[in-house]
């Protein structure tokens, strides 16, 4: 039972409220709905929960399919589907829908109805005109020797074709099974049934030859296939368009093909129709149409029902579908979204993200509620690409918004070190170019760029970071000189000024920051701004200073080893990332694991460091190094000061706030991540959110914890209504820090009581007894002590 005193209160309410009480069930939901729309704005995904971000780069729209009712197309490896009714825009993945991620390819089978997608690992799913999905695993589980990948799909008299790196694959589309394998040990580019003949695409290098043998024949090997007379450029994909011709298309030209029979005798002469590769051959009401995308545009060509007549129907930039049971409508894709064709005015454009090389830096700001994300020109874990230009993109926790900085130096090569954000200015970012110097950007304009002509730069790639007062520091390589000053800091009232000149840059002496490998180093500010540096080449040292006296007059510190705190010696070969956590100690992730130390005790004599342990809890005093021989890549703290760190091949962690607990592990195996290398993780430092790049994704984690709140003001539960379908956990948010949580009924029974992770808890809707809760209001008390004194009420309703 609860105290007397919460007792009291909560009568009180049910008092005021008992005519309420009385109304319909129906009124409750309404009233507990409208009560939480802003907070379920921005809560569509539980605790524990993924979310998939999409990409949407105008170069990568590689198909379109209209299905008719709908649209189906790719981009990239990732697919989307547009509803022509209710004109929505959604991305299909395997978060909502699929069976796998990174798609190769889709296919449309236009007389049975079903789409067919191909995944990177030879998987392959079927969504049939009602949305089913279907997998058809048989390839991607196969166990042989060599690779497996999928190259084109067709279909024929209820077959679907697959045409692999090892020879084809054949299933009967209304069983769903494989009746046919057969193993070439090469590559089969396309495979097209045409009659009573199929016909592969196969060859060596990039001369490829077709072949033809009766579709009904069990030929083992290529040789008992028959070869037509030429060869064409690698890339072949064909399709059947009657008894007699097939389309195919390469890297370089797209063709038709006449199929001549002599006495059981293929040849297979070719008219070259357009002199560009060809998407989306397919049907129509009255024929055929393809499209052509080159660098100086595209058409859409139409056929007639044999293949001739070729016409041009549309000649923008874009891919066309339209669906042959359909009124004649021409869909058409491309960079800005999904339009009608001739209709440039209603372009409907998913929400993805339109970065196209290799996005790697994040920074989160609190004050504008904003993430944003930037590539790399190059980094220890990602090749330089040193031709790529600097891409932004932001996000609002609903949607993606491509920034486009208008002004940005041509020289500038990609991001070269992290997007920092300005502690002083939410809606400031810095970061640094390769060739352009450090960038001053506020509300997605260029306000500043520090240059070899407005500050001591010698070589212009350098590592910015602010200290507690916003003073701008910056780190910069200057090759092979052992004694160049190349630490600079910028006063923040010069920082905020009009104009900075070279003489406003403060430069302490600090030493082993020379000879930096920008595009590696890491640098961080810890507690009482003690600064620590590691250049990022092998075995290198690590920097310390710490302004003592003014910006200019700094204490240093110099160690190529450490010792922690059992008088043992750490080495590293490279260090990946370093991170403040929110009591001002510095995280470093290395080569063989984690450490962290306060920087200010670097400059004392009998400085250590913690070689962070994991007891083993197997009833021994026994404990291991926290992922001790394992790379690190990066670190994040959340709001909880809990540590995310991103590792190169075993996946993310989260760790507790002192390093001694591993609470997660997500790899490919229990999560939604395609592979087990983490670039960079990120924390929404407003809410549950955990950013996270891989090579080949952008997620979006929904943590266990939030930054707990200054008091209970805003305390709110999702969902509300809990209904009787919700299997996930309750979430209570709005919460102070490690708040104690209780649960009542309405006659003020305590059924369950938490203790709140920064300013979140979870509840399963179930009593202390593990049996779901009955239908009825219940209220959430919360407080930082026992009796209660501080605590609040939030209501909800659960409908069992």
């Amino acid at each position: 039972m609860l105290p007397a005193g919460q007792a009291r209160f909560i009568g009180a309410i049910l008092k005021q409220t008992v005519n309420q009480l009385l109304m319909l069930k129906r009124i409750f939901l309404l009233l507990a709905l409208a009560a939480c729309l802003p907070q379920m704005a921005s809560a569509q995904y539980g605790v524990g929960d993924w979310r998939i971000h999409p990409f949407y780069v105008g170069e990568d729209i590689s198909n379109i399919i209209d299905t008719g009712d709908q649209v189906y197309y790719l981009v990239g490896n990732y697919l989307y589907r547009f509803d022509k009714e209710t004109l929505e825009n959604e991305s299909v993945n395997k978060r909502n829908l699929l069976s796998d991620a990174v798609i190769t390819g889709i296919y449309y089978n236009y007389s049975r109805h079903y789409l067919v997608v191909t995944y990177l690992n030879s998987n392959i799913d079927i969504i049939d005109r009602d949305g089913n999905v279907t997998n058809l695993p048989e390839i991607k589980d196969a166990i042989f020797p060599g690779e497996k990948g999928i190259n084109d799909v067709t279909f024929n008299a209820g077959k679907i074709l697959v045409a692999t790196q090892f020879g084809l694959v054949v299933y009967d589309d209304t069983k769903m099974t494989v009746v046919e394998s057969r193993v070439f040990n090469t590559d089969i580019q396309s495979v097209v049934e045409v009659g009573e003949w199929r016909i592969i695409a196969y060859g060596p290098g990039n001369s490829v030859y077709l072949y033809a043998a009766p579709s009904g024949a069990h030929n083992e090997s290529i040789a008992q296939y028959l070869r037509a007379s030429g060869s064409f450029n690698a890339g072949v994909r064909m399709r059947a368009v009657d008894d007699s011709h097939i389309f195919f298309t390469n890297t370089s030209a797209s063709y038709l093909g006449t199929l001549n029979v002599r006495s059981q005798q293929l040849s297979i002469s070719s008219q070259q129709l357009v002199a560009s590769h060809a998407y989306n051959f397919q049907p129509t009401k009255t024929g055929y149409l393809f499209s052509t995308l080159t660098t100086d545009g595209g058409v859409c060509y139409t056929l007639d029902a044999a293949g001739g007549n070729l016409a041009q129907a549309y000649t923008t930039h874009d891919l066309y579908s339209c669906n042959p049971d359909g009124d004649g409508t021409v869909w058409a894709l491309g960079a800005d979204g999904l339009h009608k064709a001739g209709d440039n005015v209603n372009v409907y454009k998913p929400d993805g993200i339109n970065i196209k090389s290799d996005p790697f830096w994040m920074a989160y700001s609190a004050g504008t509620n904003t993430l944003m994300l930037t590539n790399t020109s190059g980094t220890r874990l990602v090749e330089l690409g040193y031709n790529n230009t600097s891409e932004f993109a932001s996000y609002d926790g609903n949607s993606w918004t491509s920034i486009k900085l208008d002004g940005m130096p041509n020289n500038g090569q990609g991001s070269v070190w992290d997007i920092v954000v300005d502690p002083l200015d939410p809606h400031t970012f810095v970061f640094s170019s390769r060739k352009s110097g450090t960038i001053k950007i506020t509300d997605g304009v260029i306000v500043a760029n520090y240059n070899s002509g407005n500050c001591p730069y010698v070589n212009y790639r350098g590592v910015p970071r602010f200290d507690s007062q916003g003073n701008l520091w910056v780190v910069y390589g200057i090759a092979n000189s052992a004694s160049a000053k190349n630490v600079m800091c910028l006063p923040r009232a010069k920082y905020e000024a009009a104009t900075v000149t070279k003489s406003d840059w403060v430069t302490p002496s600090v030493t082993g920051t020379q000879q930096a490998f920008m595009n590696q180093s890491c640098f961080a500010i810890g507690r009482s701004d003690a600064m620590v540096f590691n250049s990022g080449g092998y075995r290198t040292a690590f920097a310390f200073w710490q302004p003592n006296g003014g910006l200019g007059t700094v204490r240093t510190a110099n160690f190529t080893s450490l010792m922690d705190q059992d008088e043992k010696s750490i080495t590293w070969d490279y260090v990946y990332a370093m991170t403040p956590d929110k009591n001002g100690l510095i995280w470093v992730g290395m080569d063989n694991g984690v450490i962290a130390f306060d920087p200010t005790q670097a400059f004392d004599s009998n400085f250590r460091i913690n070689h962070i342990k994991v007891p083993r809890n197997d009833g021994t005093d026994l404990a291991d190094y926290l992922l001790d021989g394992i790379q690190v890549n990066c670190i994040a703290v959340d709001g909880a000061n809990r540590k995310w760190i991103g590792t190169n091949g075993s996946g993310l962690f989260l760790v507790s706030a002192d390093g001694s607990k591993i609470l997660k592990q997500f790899t490919t195996e229990n999560s939604y991540l395609t592979t087990n290398t983490i670039y960079n993780v990120c924390c929404n430092t407003n809410s549950n959110s955990v950013y996270v790049v891989t090579p080949t994704e952008f997620l979006e984690y929904f943590s266990d914890t939030t930054p707990g709140s200054s008091d209970y003001s805003n305390v709110y539960v999702y969902p509300n209504p809990v209904r009787p379908d919700f299997t996930g956990l309750v979430t209570i948010n709005g919460l102070m820090d490690n708040s104690l949580v209780k649960i009542a009924d309405a006659s003020g029974n305590v059924i369950k009581q938490l203790r709140s992770s920064g300013g979140m808890a979870t509840w399963d809707a179930c009593d202390q007894n593990g049996e779901r809760v009955k239908t009825g209001v219940y209220y959430v008390l919360a407080s930082q002590s026992e009796n209660g004194s501080s605590g609040t009420v939030a209501k909800f309703l659960v409908v069992k």
